[in-house]
């Protein structure tokens, strides 16, 4: 062993294998595979309280950039085709995945034991199958087939051999624990012992090492398609089987069926019985409903309680899905007592036209599974015709989506905020629109719900700061200072590098002072676990910018947001605005959120002034700052300086009198 052995931990060691051919990728890959050896090594060898923070934090800022460089190679070759896209959506899930470990409030070992695990699988999985399936798909392209002809020239490639590949370089390092860390500590002890052996006959060394790989090579094609805890097929072998089920040529529209099922609450298992009782009980279901399974029906645990049914008669879903019922409902005798099991379930027939491969299809599948468990949980509900077309559809809006940002098609205009009093102005609101070269000038609702909860709901969030930031240049430069407030979406705010990305915007407009950008959250009961909101909060606040609530007063939860988000302004939702001149109530609501602002100390911006009576009343009431149609409608920026020469409140606000009681 060399000199520098002792500081490396290659728990994924780079081979030629994986090379896509593409230099630049190739490169990239190596060092992403260096940080997480490092990382590996790290812990491993670590005696002291675990602090990888550093190494994890390199490993996702090298990631975020080798995402953006390898997504332009793949966009120059093939555009914004369907493979383009959804290698996007999966770079994005990796984030995603990686913060929910960081978040995690399991103990230390469990969330490393799992993260390793995590990361290797993804990226072995991530060279040897995605990226070379890209790589070779543009080889195709390149030799003049169409991106369709392309990818099926590639499935046929990579079908069966990489994934083998792939689980042999997982697995390869022993089953000698269930735990990753366990094998990764035992593994730096081999590393170190294997210093004292040095003086042993390398024959009997070798001879060793031959019988420890005989005894992994019956393991590798099972552990290539099969979940270990249940002897079921697992993602990979069902998404094979599905591949196979698709490339029949006479397969009649909607006559196969895929079913995404979800145990109901399954989390109380593990709480009641343990970890081992759990997974004894999800092998002893597999067998139950493996027995249970239809003429060619095909079932796979794809995660922790997820489960997979693949018919080739979509006729016996209802059927199979009352057998698969009826047989959880049997109790099962744990230690410590016996439980039956419930499920929800998403069926999605194909094929059809939304859809046109295995990875797209399950998906629907898991969306639709959603729904069931959101909607009539403990129930199955199908795609239908509709839901298909507006799958299909939103997928075209996004893609349109995509196209109008890379073309320049959004603008922002801006639309004042003042004091109703003194008429100062005491900034303004940016916000979006789009400007579609068929259907013209667009408002948010025709193209934001599409977004929600979809990656690229950050790109245009990162769009609009820029945008502010670039057009508060401009004003300045011509005398012109004013705070801008932009909308921010609760995904964008909990991407994991939202405060690194916000501080290179700032950074990029050094002569802006930070304190006069305000982030508006928007989607404030998306925002899930408050405690990482508040610390984004926090950073974002230590780079100088300001953070409001939009639409105050219309969430079940705004008083918990208030007490637990470090705010600084709260905006009223205009509905209350526009209707307390006609409704008690809304002015109820009024004196109640502008009692909790007083309270609280925050400041107080009321939208929806569409009159002047407006105004007054919310100048009784103890409100004064304010935007609507009775200010200005929102307006293109270059009309703002004009604006505010000429602008002057209403006599009467000026002459307002606050009601105190």
């Amino acid at each position: 062993m060399s000199e520098t052995d002792d500081t490396t931990f290659e728990i994924f060691p780079w081979n030629r294998n994986f090379e896509t051919g593409i230099d630049e990728i190739d490169e990239q890959h190596k060092v992403l595979v260096e940080i997480l050896n490092r990382l590996a090594w790290h812990f491993a060898s670590s005696t002291s309280e675990l602090d990888c923070g550093h190494i994890l934090d390199e490993l996702l800022s090298y990631a975020a950039y080798h995402f953006k460089a390898e997504e332009k190679i793949w966009k120059a070759a093939l555009g914004e085709h369907q493979m383009v896209r959804n290698h996007h959506d999966g770079h994005q899930l990796f984030f995603v995945q990686i913060q929910i470990y960081r978040s995690s409030g399991e103990p230390a070992e469990k969330i490393m034991a799992d993260l390793f695990n995590y990361l290797t699988r993804w990226l072995a999985f991530h060279i040897l199958e995605s990226d070379r399936r890209m790589a070779l798909t543009i080889g195709a392209v390149e030799r003049g087939l169409s991106p369709e002809e392309a990818r099926k020239e590639v499935d046929g490639q990579l079908s069966g051999a990489v994934s083998v590949m792939v689980s042999a370089l997982l697995e390869i390092y022993g089953k000698l624990s269930a735990s990753t860390i366990q094998l990764m500590r035992e593994k730096m002890a081999r590393l170190r012992a294997e210093e004292e052996l040095t003086r042993l006959q390398q024959e009997k060394l070798n001879s060793a090492l031959e019988q420890q790989a005989t005894d992994h090579e019956k393991q590798l094609r099972f552990l290539a398609y099969s979940d270990p805890v249940t002897g079921l097929m697992n993602r990979n072998g069902i998404l094979r089987e599905i591949r196979r089920v698709i490339r029949h040529k006479n397969l009649p529209t909607e006559s196969a069926a895929l079913i995404s099922i979800d145990l109901d609450n399954f989390r109380a298992v593990n709480a009641r019985f343990g970890e081992e009782s759990a997974d004894r009980l999800l092998g002893l279901l597999a067998k139950r409903w493996s027995d249970a399974l239809t003429q060619g029906g095909q079932l796979a645990r794809i995660s922790g309680d997820e489960f997979v049914v693949l018919l080739p008669d979509c006729a016996k879903v209802d059927l199979q899905l009352k057998a698969l019922r009826l047989t959880a409902e049997q109790p099962f005798i744990l230690d410590g007592g016996s439980i039956s099991i419930a499920f929800s379930a998403g069926v999605v027939r194909f094929p059809h036209s939304g859809a046109d491969d295995a990875d797209t299809l399950l998906r629907q599948a898991d969306q639709t599974l959603f729904r069931a468990k959101q909607e009539q949980k403990g129930d199955w509900l199908y795609l239908d015709a509709s839901e298909q077309r507006l799958s299909v559809e939103r997928q075209q809006l996004l893609a349109d989506i995509r196209a109008a940002l890379a073309d320049n098609q959004f603008r922002l205009v801006y639309q004042p905020k003042v004091c109703l009093c003194s008429g100062q102005v005491i900034g303004v609101e940016a916000l979006i629109r789009w400007e579609h070269p068929e259907k013209g000038l667009l408002s948010p609702i025709h193209f934001l719900p599409a977004l929600e909860h979809h990656p690229l709901v950050v790109d245009i969030g990162e769009w609009v700061i820029d945008q502010a930031l670039r057009q508060m240049t401009r004003w300045d430069s011509e005398g012109l200072a004013l705070n801008v407030a932009v909308n921010i979406a609760a995904t964008h705010l909990q991407h994991p590098d939202f405060v690194a990305r916000l501080a290179e915007a700032l950074a990029s407009y050094p002569h802006i002072d930070p304190q006069r950008l305000d982030l508006e959250i928007l989607e404030t009961a998306a925002l899930g676990e408050l405690d990482k909101a508040h610390s984004t909060i926090r950073d974002c606040e230590r780079l100088g910018v300001t953070f409001s609530l939009d639409d105050f007063g219309t969430g079940y939860s705004s008083l918990s947001y208030l007490k637990q988000l470090p705010v600084k302004t709260l905006k009223i939702d205009q509905g209350f605005v526009r209707g307390a001149l006609s409704n008690s109530d809304d002015i109820s609501i009024l004196r109640g959120i502008i009692g909790l602002s007083q309270a609280f100390d925050r400041k107080l911006v009321a939208e929806g002034v569409e009159t002047m009576e407006h105004g007054e009343l919310l100048i009784r009431l103890g409100c004064y700052d304010a935007q609507g149609y009775a200010i200005a409608k929102p307006m293109k920026p270059e009309k703002i300086a004009t604006w505010k020469s000429q602008w002057r409140p209403y006599p009467e606000w000026s002459a307002g009198e606050q009601v105190t009681q």
